[in-house]
């Protein structure tokens, strides 16, 4: 073996080393640089890319903080809260002092229920950082709707008011929660406060208009009732006011006290069940429609409220379609009855019948889009696609800018592989607005 062979072999040697420790420097990604890539993946919603990204970032740094807080948010947008708040612990750990951690774990052990530790959280996020209206808001929101604590709430919404004087939110929230507490003048001011700064939000006005004409109503009522403790219609008459603001506890005393003076008030009693049904209290409220029937039984409504209430909570669907028959005995053109009586059947996979039921609404209202809708949705369930897009386009007909008859007449020609034109039209309700329709174009159009 020659001198120059050897020395040819030992420089290609050389030169292969090079390329390969060079190919490895280029190749070769620092945890920053999966931590930002990461940061695009979730940007673009990608969170399963994400979460591989920030993976390697922490194992390539283990005590990469920012890592693991936006690996928890991942997580959380995942559905994975058990994940979420293991990352989130772990975050905190190493930025004891970032109030944003506790934020957002607060968040997600909400999401858990864990309500106490959610408190904690926002609690400790304030003491890092006493300056974020948010935070204020979040817990304001966890003590009035969750923990019922309406003072404490009322507090939250205050601080949030002090450092954000025109947040319409805190104060149309804190005018409800003065309204469980009876402060119902100082909840008129914050609803006009609330729409003074937001004026496209009409929920503000009318909230206002009825706490008004509540407020009018109450007096009235109150004083029927010191006057004559015994009329038992004053009660169930104020009992229904309170409806009208969410004073549910307030308004199931009244109509106990109706039926307790009067035991045949069947007004009372299903006013009393509704309460019960919207508080949760299901077979309460089984009870009280019950009593109802049985002291007005040639009263539709009766019958329509028992069956709405075996409809959606104990799925009683049978149960349900017996007494919408028996309401729609006693008024047969009730549009409305006729609709809940074709949702049980839709739901109860009668979807024949139900079809017959929405067939019947749109007799009785030839230019009701709901019916039309529900009519499509029930055809697609039976495998009639031509006759759903039929529905879905007298929907476009009458309202050519009704965005979800364009998503549903897409969704059903693209079961019969009418591709393009499905395509069109889920783009047009993307451009009228339903931005949900997006993640369908991705998967079915865009390919």
């Amino acid at each position: 073996m020659t001198k120059l062979f050897l020395y040819k072999i030992t420089s290609f040697v050389i030169l292969f080393l090079l390329f390969i420790n060079l190919s490895r420097a280029q190749t070769a990604q620092t945890a920053e640089e999966y931590f930002y890539r990461a940061i695009d993946n979730a940007g673009w919603s990608n969170y399963l890319g994400a979460l591989r990204d920030f993976n390697r970032a922490i194992e390539l740094d283990s005590t990469f903080a920012d890592a693991y807080y936006l690996r928890g948010d991942a997580k959380s947008k995942l559905g994975d809260f058990n994940g979420a708040i293991r990352d989130f612990t772990k975050a905190s750990e190493l930025k004891a002092f970032d109030a944003e951690i506790f934020y957002d774990r607060a968040l997600v052990y909400v999401n858990l229920r864990l309500f106490n530790l959610a408190f904690d959280d926002f609690n400790k996020s304030i003491e890092l950082n006493p300056a974020s209206d948010r935070t204020y808001f979040t817990r304001g929101v966890l003590k009035q709707y969750i923990l019922e604590d309406f003072n404490g709430a009322i507090e939250d919404y205050n601080q949030v008011i002090n450092l954000s004087p025109k947040d319409a939110d805190s104060h149309y929230n804190r005018a409800l929660a003065k309204i469980k507490i009876g402060a119902y003048d100082s909840a008129v001011v914050d609803f006009k406060r609330a729409y003074t700064f937001n004026h496209y939000n009409d929920e503000y006005f009318f909230a206002q208009k009825n706490l008004e004409i509540f407020i009018d109503s109450l007096k009235v009522l109150n004083s029927t009732i010191e006057s004559n403790p015994r009329n038992g219609d004053a009660y169930t008459n104020r009992g229904k006011q309170k409806i009208k603001v969410e004073l549910f506890e307030s308004a199931l005393d009244d109509f106990t006290k109706a039926i307790e003076l009067n035991p045949n008030d069947a007004k009372a009693f299903l006013l009393r069940g509704n309460v019960k049904t919207i508080r949760g209290s299901f077979a309460e409220a089984i009870d009280d429609y019950n009593m109802a029937i049985s002291k007005a039984p040639t009263d539709p409504e009766m019958f329509f409220r028992r069956g709405a209430l075996k409809h959606h909570f104990p799925n009683d669907y049978e149960g349900a379609i017996n007494d919408y028959n028996k309401a729609l005995d006693l008024d047969k053109n009730n549009i409305f009855y006729i609709l809940s009586r074709g949702d049980a059947k839709t739901a109860n996979k009668k979807y024949k019948d139900a079809i017959e039921d929405y067939s019947k609404a749109i007799e009785l209202q030839p230019d009701n889009l709901t019916c039309y809708i529900k009519r499509g949705d029930a055809k697609v369930l039976a495998f009639d696609f031509e006759g759903a897009i039929a529905d879905y386009s007298k929907v476009i007909e009458l309202n050519p800018k009704e965005a979800i008859a364009y998503y549903k007449r897409g969704l059903a020609k693209h079961r019969i592989d009418k591709i393009e034109e499905a395509c069109i039209d889920l783009s047009f309700a993307g451009e009228l607005g339903y931005t949900e329709v997006y993640k369908v174009i991705s998967s079915y159009c865009n390919r």
